[in-house]
């Protein structure tokens, strides 16, 4: 009984960051709810007498890389994505205990639906009342499109996707097995489900998330097809291929009647398709440089700066993923993380192939469960919705119930195993805790004022401060008036030092030297920021760009060029009194400078 309390809890838990925390898609977000999570997770592991070396394989090859992190000196920053990743080792192994003992698939489909009804339903609802905002907050990209609960249009297609390839196999599974009054009770449900699902679908505009949805979907009618067909119920055949039918139907009204906004984005898939081939080739460089271990949890953020161009400037600074889980990977993980995710992945699948032939009753319900494994990952090689919390939270709890529905020889894992696999989970729970204090802390610094900003301004930074803990006393001593150049100096060289390669740090650190008078050194940091960094997001560039200004006489010709590149980013009526106040391209024409004052 506590085992099932405990998977309804985790479940609870996923809906929560998904509506309460966009997704959990933040540092703080990730802490709060990944420590409950790490917990269940601790408590299943020590319970459940099934638990195998399998678990214990996989927190042996994620301790490898913390212990790669923490060599390398970039645990702090891959923290959150390390919490993450923990707790979705947690949250499978709880759904996998909890679909050994609940082994009624109904029931367990029942729980997923009233889960995508109200998710659905909440939705549409804020998406009708706002289409510029997700709640409380305000939408930064994404205009006109169905996001909610997430800040992505197409995580949200991933997410509801999910939702109507689950109602359309609960619905073959009602309409082939009852009959009656009792079928059209038991079909409400799906049906509202289904309905609600399809149509915030259909507004996320999302081009492969519709369409490999709809792809999935009729693998799963096909794939019931062939199986009545093989076993003779010639008469439930006409029946689903009407379901079909009237599937396409149903997605192609509320498709007519959503809009314009499908429609210019089925028109625009060109474009995609070239800034994602973009995006792809970028990174490519940077997995060759890190093959084999790659850049670590967390990295990706430093990887994405430095692979920047002239040529793909415009479009990497916007991006937070690589738009493609395999690529995200070999990015983060290397060879080796990429190869442990392959063997988990191929240890899944032949464990569900097993239960395809031997499962029973359950079979149907797996078989829904393949289709929406294959829509994920087919969607995650174009989009990054794998790479939300709350979405790979997720897809863990699904997976675990796929695996716990599929039979196996009974098998008790040892008193050592059980023990290993809790005191892992308990050890990454508490540095969620520790992880979620220290962002606390950070908030209450950031946000200091009067005589309390003072104080702390007037003490040291922590000699052991967290990375956010130094990034934010920074934030408060650039920020005060007047500024506090030498706090400041101290934070940004402690977060440096957890995190070296950030380029808005090294920036920040030459603008508090500058004022300090070390313009030197500050020549010096701005260009270890421009090497980081060629090119900033546009929330920190002309920043900078005043900063490499004030501090030109004291830049090399490298750093001088990078700022000259950069400036070909920012509106020409910026440019010219920027030039003006440098004189950078008056005395003799660099390559640099060709038609930059006229571009």
């Amino acid at each position: 009984m506590v085992i099932l309390l405990s998977a309804y809890f985790s479940l609870g838990l996923i809906w929560l960051a998904a509506f309460a925390a966009l997704g959990a898609d933040g540092e703080m977000a990730s802490y709060l709810f990944g420590a409950p999570l790490l917990l269940i997770g601790a408590w299943i592991g020590w319970r459940d007498r099934e638990i195998g070396t399998g678990a214990v394989a996989l927190l042996a090859l994620f301790a490898l890389f913390v212990g790669i992190a923490v060599i390398q000196g970039r645990w702090s920053s891959g923290a959150p994505e390390f919490i993450v990743l923990g707790a979705c080792i947690g949250v499978f192994l709880s759904a996998r205990a909890f679909a050994r003992r609940q082994p009624n698939p109904s029931h367990i489909s029942t729980l997923l639906l009233w889960f995508f009804l109200l998710a659905a339903t909440v939705s549409f609802l804020d998406h009708v009342w706002a289409p510029d905002r997700i709640f409380v907050f305000e939408r930064p990209f994404h205009l006109g499109r169905l996001s909610s609960p997430f800040l992505s249009a197409n995580t949200a297609a991933s997410f509801f996707g999910i939702g109507v390839i689950l109602t359309i196999g609960r619905i073959i599974r009602v309409s082939t097995r009852y009959a009656g009054e009792n079928k059209s009770r038991r079909l409400i449900l799906p049906i509202v489900t289904l309905l609600l699902c399809l149509t915030c679908l259909v507004l996320t505009a999302s081009r492969a998330g519709i369409l490999l949805a709809g792809g999935a979907s009729a693998a799963l009618l096909c794939w019931e097809l062939v199986h009545r067909f093989r076993r003779g119920e010639r008469q439930s055949l006409w029946m689903l291929a009407g379901a079909g039918l009237g599937l396409a139907a149903a997605a192609g009204y509320i498709a007519l009647i959503s809009g314009e906004t499908l429609g210019g984005r089925l028109g625009d898939g060109v474009d995609g398709i070239e800034t994602r081939t973009e995006l792809w080739t970028a990174y490519a460089g940077a997995i060759r440089d890190q093959l084999w271990f790659g850049a670590g949890p967390g990295g990706f953020e430093y990887v994405n700066a430095i692979s920047a161009d002239a040529r793909n400037a415009s479009t990497l600074v916007f991006q937070r993923a690589a738009h493609n889980v395999v690529l995200q990977w070999l990015v983060q993980t290397g060879l080796v993380g990429l190869a442990g995710l392959g063997c988990f992945w191929i240890g899944t699948g032949r464990r569900v192939s097993n239960g395809l032939r031997r499962a029973g009753q359950s079979r149907w319900f797996i078989r829904a469960l393949v289709c929406v494994g294959l829509f994920v990952f087919a969607h995650s090689l174009v989009d990054y919705g794998l790479e939300i919390p709350a979405m790979a939270w997720l897809v863990a709890w699904l997976t675990g119930l796929a695996c716990g529905l599929s039979p196996v020889r009974a098998g008790s894992g040892t008193r050592l195993v059980r023990i290993a696999v809790a005191s892992g989970m308990i050890l990454l729970a508490g540095w969620a805790l520790l992880g979620l204090k220290d962002m606390l802390t950070a908030t209450s610094v950031r946000t200091a004022s009067g005589a309390t900003a003072q104080a702390i301004l007037a003490a040291p930074v922590p000699e052991h401060a967290s990375l956010p803990v130094a990034r934010a006393h920074s934030d408060l001593a650039l920020r005060s008036t007047p500024a506090h150049p030498q706090h400041a100096r101290e934070a940004l060289e402690r977060a440096l030092n957890l995190e070296p390669r950030d380029g808005r740090a090294e920036a920040r650190l030459a603008y508090a030297l500058l004022l300090s008078g070390e313009s030197r050194a500050a020549a010096s940091h701005l260009g270890r920021s421009y090497q980081l960094w060629p090119y900033a997001h546009p929330d920190f560039r002309t920043w900078r760009l005043d900063l490499a200004a004030a501090l030109w006489n004291r830049l090399p010709e490298r750093e001088r060029t990078a700022a000259l590149h950069e400036l070909r980013q920012v509106r020409p009526e910026w440019r010219g009194p920027w030039l003006a106040q440098t004189h950078a391209c008056e005395l003799g024409e660099s390559p640099a400078c060709i038609g930059l004052s006229s571009d």
